[in-house]
């Protein structure tokens, strides 16, 4: 089993190599909310890559642990991997409309379908039926996922592909993905301090908002990776989450304070995860 010592090293490294690059970006950039800042934390992105990459040449024996290697079964789960985070977005959409806190600007519903009024969708604008409608959401979001994918593979090779498994072999599954989803939260904690996803609630969202939504979204990425055997689908995810989830949400014009999007998010995302755990634990049991 990995030695405590190794775990905590390389939880430290992972930490101390995002905490101090994100300090640099708040520093030169002075607000963290743009678009030069953005060029910052995308390459802080890729920082758990170089950090595990150094860890298994100091740590050879944990080679073995790591979760990579590409497989029929990260077809399937790919699916899921870009459904669930679409079905997140809309849900939080849906409530947000029927209980009048704000309205979405990119669509407008109706029996008949959607009229789409913007957003950068590959199968254009316009009414669409029901058909259309998902398959152009779906075809966008999986595009846009594959190519946030890239940059998100720099966390996820550590976050699932690694951390995971070390983790939930020392501490169990449950206590170890949910350790995971505090230690990812954490990762951000420097920008969520300046304002970036919480600006107007910075020291709720970094200690309380942020951490509920990743150790929840853990459930479901532990899921997609126990499944096919790789963190390549959480990666999918991870970017999907980014891409078409982040823009739906993002273009939400709220009537009310953000703080009721932010807690709609999370209740979602909660009984999500919790469902995706409780799909683990019952192919454990079978």
């Amino acid at each position: 089993m990995t030695t405590k010592k190794q775990i905590c090293s390389y939880i430290a490294a992972l930490l101390i190599v995002s905490w101090t690059i994100q300090i640099f970006a708040i520093i030169i950039t002075g607000d963290i909310n743009t678009d030069a800042a953005r060029v910052w934390l995308a390459g802080t992105m890729l920082t758990p890559l170089v950090v595990t990459i150094i860890f298994l040449a100091r740590n050879k024996n944990l080679k073995e642990k790591l979760l990579w290697k590409p497989n029929f079964k990260i077809f399937i789960t790919s699916f899921f991997a870009v459904f669930i985070p679409i079905i997140i977005a809309f849900a939080v959409v849906i409530i947000i409309q029927k209980l009048k806190y704000g309205q979405p600007e990119w669509f407008i519903f109706s029996k008949s379908g959607v009229n789409v009024t913007g957003g950068p969708f590959f199968l254009g604008q316009g009414h669409q039926s029901w058909l259309l409608f998902s398959s152009n959401i779906f075809l966008t979001g999986s595009a846009f996922a594959l190519l946030n994918a890239f940059i998100a593979t720099g966390e996820e090779f550590a976050w699932r592909g690694l951390l995971q498994p070390l983790l939930t072999e020392r501490f169990g599954l449950f206590k170890g993905v949910t350790i995971l989803g505090i230690i990812w939260s954490m990762w951000h904690l420097p920008v969520l301090l300046n304002g970036y996803n919480y600006p107007d609630n910075p020291i709720v969202g970094s200690f309380i908002l942020f951490p509920i939504r990743l150790i929840a979204t853990s459930y479901f990425y532990a899921w997609l990776t126990l499944k096919s055997k790789s963190f390549i689908p959480a990666s999918i995810a991870h970017g999907a989450g980014n891409g078409i989830q982040e823009a739906i949400v993002s273009n939400i014009k709220m009537d009310t304070s953000q703080i009721y999007e932010n807690v709609i998010t999370i209740v979602i995302t909660g009984i999500i995860g919790l469902l995706f755990l409780a799909l683990i634990y019952r192919k454990e049991n079978s």
